[in-house]
């Protein structure tokens, strides 16, 4: 009698959890959506300022500071953005990973690191790990907004122009679908505007670029800039690391949100299983009680009948 009480409060407790992981996929699949799309209403923009940034600095031979990489490296910023809460699978291994081998490749090089922290699960694993945290922002997994990727970028510009730090790596994750999300680095500053500059493969076929000195533009010589190339370029760039960093907030939500919803889809499966698996021990264990019953049953009668 006692184990089948004790499989019966398995299960109970089992169905409970499941109920559990089933709102939290079902939560997690209703915000999935929107956030995905904010990702791809984000990407097309953030393409478009690159070619910009890009066209005016090559045809222009403007040089801003914010462009230029520093002679020599000897203090690196890693900006590392993981959630603020857990249940969502390997997301924050994942990112965190990606976070020490940066870290542990700046050391190896003989240079001193910065590390700025994004989330209360990052800020928890560095502490405990004993990393010196330069930074912390918590609450902005949830719901990221401009103004806070604003406030994030406009820490790094200063101590980039006056050499404070000498370069700045973002690590994030980046999200493809629901299923499969990649923990990334991206070179914030130096604005890497020379992965953008192709080297002309065959001068026979028109592909629209100019080729100026060592540099191929895709801007025509004709094209103006009002005021100036220098203040737009300087709006341009300003605008562009507001919104990577935005854009890095958007995807490490999104991808955070569908790890969870694939968490919390398998959670509910292995809930359902170990439910199954618990009804046929249940029902095993009660046709034992039954038959052990009825054997006591018919031995007394048979001991009564035989006195």
């Amino acid at each position: 009698m006692e184990k089948t009480r004790t499989i019966k409060n398995r299960i109970k407790s089992v169905s409970g959890t499941k109920k559990i992981t089933k709102a939290m996929e079902m939560i997690a699949s209703s915000k999935i959506r929107k956030a995905q799309q904010r990702i791809l209403e984000a990407r097309p923009y953030i393409e478009k300022i690159e070619d910009s940034i890009t066209d005016i600095a090559c045809y222009s031979n403007i040089n801003h500071p914010l462009l230029d990489p520093h002679d020599e490296i000897k203090n690196v910023l890693v900006i590392g953005v993981t959630a603020d809460r857990g249940l969502c699978g390997g997301y924050n291994s994942n990112v965190i990973r990606v976070i020490e081998e940066r870290l542990r490749k700046i050391e190896d090089e003989d240079k001193k690191y910065i590390l700025d922290i994004i989330g209360t699960r990052g800020k928890n694993h560095f502490r405990y790990m004993g990393y010196n945290i330069n930074r912390i922002y918590e609450n902005l997994s949830d719901h990221p907004r401009f103004l806070d990727a604003r406030e994030i970028a406009e820490t790094i510009i200063s101590p980039y122009t006056s050499g404070e730090i000498d370069k700045v790596f973002l690590c994030y994750t980046r999200f493809k679908n629901a299923a499969e999300q990649q923990a990334c680095t991206f070179t914030l500053l130096p604005i890497p505007i020379m992965r953008k500059l192709e080297e002309l493969k065959d001068p026979n076929i028109d592909t629209g670029m100019v080729k100026i000195g060592d540099r191929v533009c895709s801007i025509k010589p004709e094209f103006t800039y009002d005021p100036s190339p220098q203040n737009v370029l300087q709006s341009l760039i300003t605008s562009y690391l507001y919104t990577i960093v935005y854009t890095a907030l958007l995807e490490s939500t999104a991808s955070e949100t569908g790890a969870r919803m694939t968490a919390m889809k398998n959670a509910s499966e292995n809930a359902s299983e170990m439910i199954k698996d618990l009804n046929r021990q249940y029902h095993r264990a009660r046709q034992q009680q039954i038959t052990m019953e009825i054997t006591e049953i018919v031995s007394g009668a048979d001991a009564l009948t035989g006195s």
